[in-house]
């Protein structure tokens, strides 16, 4: 039994003795890494700049076709019949009509749509009698619901026919808006039945006959004219160029009311040795004004979205920005004058955002 007891208390005490020196090694190790000294940030050297208004000038590079003014081919913006056409040899002027397509289906539909938005106009007229009178009478009944003249329920069937009658004057006035609209749209597409000559000179060839089929982007006639030549451009909808620039001379682009497979065509007067038909390097003019003109390694995409890291003393920020333009010499966006901005490749200024310090470079 002592034996039994002795031993107990000797592991008891083995294993306290083994407790304390466990302690003790953690203490130490936790002095120990508690006398490490902080790991040391370092900063990152980057360009910072100062936000600054400034004439600019966008420009993309872009393939233009060199076009004689003696060779200029006249399409058409719709699908039609043509009624008439001017016949090949005929001397023609500036404004002179050249082609009329038939336009009798557009106005057929236009006409039926003004009649269209007149009968909901009169709908309307009619609801809005409606309305007005059951107004009136819900007013009295209210009264009359006040000594219980007349029961809740009646009140209640005046009220929700009173909301449904305004909802339904709600729903024509939209109907009529979009018929007006439908007919706005007729209306700009009959203009572009009748075409009317660009320039002075002659009809050089025609490609289709009187009672032929004219289909939207096709020529219709070549015309002959003019000593100079053109540069012509064909973009998409997303481009509105307002002039290019060849040979370091700048040259105001002007629209042929034209496509060319989708393509809208520009084209723009200028002296040049080279041939009909040659292709030349050019830079669209897309933007021009006063505004601050930032490089596009200024600018983060993240997630579709685009960015600018501010500079606030050796932090930078993210700031959401709306691009207004873009093109070969930077882009320009809604930041604000005397903003300080970093200038920097993606993953700078991705490592920027971590947090990362700000050393403005003295360069």
């Amino acid at each position: 039994m002592i034996k039994s007891t002795l031993k107990v208390a000797l592991s008891l005490l083995i294993v306290i003795a083994l407790v304390i020196a466990g302690v003790r090694i953690i203490q130490q190790k936790k002095a120990a890494m508690e006398s490490i000294p902080p790991a040391k940030t370092y900063g990152m050297v980057v360009p910072v700049r100062k936000a600054d208004v400034s004439t600019v000038r966008l420009t993309v590079p872009y393939l233009a076709l060199v076009r004689s003014d003696n060779d200029v081919d006249i399409a058409s913006k719709v699908t039609s019949r043509v009624d008439s056409i001017v016949a090949s040899g005929t001397r023609v002027r500036s404004g002179d009509v050249l082609v009329k397509l038939d336009a009798a289906d557009l106005v057929a539909k236009r006409r039926a749509l003004v009649l269209k938005v007149r009968e909901v106009n009169n709908q309307i007229d009619a609801e809005r009698t409606d309305l007005k009178s059951l107004e009136k009478t819900h007013e009295r009944n209210r009264a009359l619901l006040k000594i219980k003249a007349i029961s809740e329920d009646k009140f209640d069937t005046e009220t929700a026919r009173i909301e449904s009658l305004r909802s339904t004057i709600e729903s024509m006035k939209n109907n009529a808006a979009s018929l007006r609209q439908n007919i706005a749209e007729l209306k700009d597409t009959l203009s572009y039945t009748t075409i009317t000559s660009p320039l002075n000179g002659v009809v050089s060839n025609t490609y289709v006959a009187n009672g032929g089929i004219a289909s939207s982007g096709k020529p219709l006639l070549s015309l002959s004219g003019g000593s100079n030549k053109q540069l012509i451009v064909r973009v998409s909808d997303n481009v509105k160029p307002s002039a290019l620039l060849h040979s370091g001379s700048l040259c105001p682009l002007h629209s042929l009311d034209s496509t060319y497979n989708g393509l809208h065509e520009y084209s723009c007067q200028t002296d040049t040795v080279l041939p009909a038909g040659a292709r030349v390097e050019v830079k669209l003019v897309v933007y021009t004004g006063q505004h601050i003109l930032l490089p596009s390694d200024a600018v983060l995409q993240i997630n579709g979205k685009s960015y600018v890291l501010l500079v606030h003393g050796d932090q930078a920020t993210a700031k959401p920005v709306t691009i207004l333009a873009e093109g070969s010499e930077g882009l320009v966006d809604d930041i604000n004058v005397g903003d300080r901005y970093v200038v920097a490749r993606p993953d700078i200024l991705l490592k920027l955002l971590t947090g990362v310090r700000v050393i403005k470079d003295r360069a």
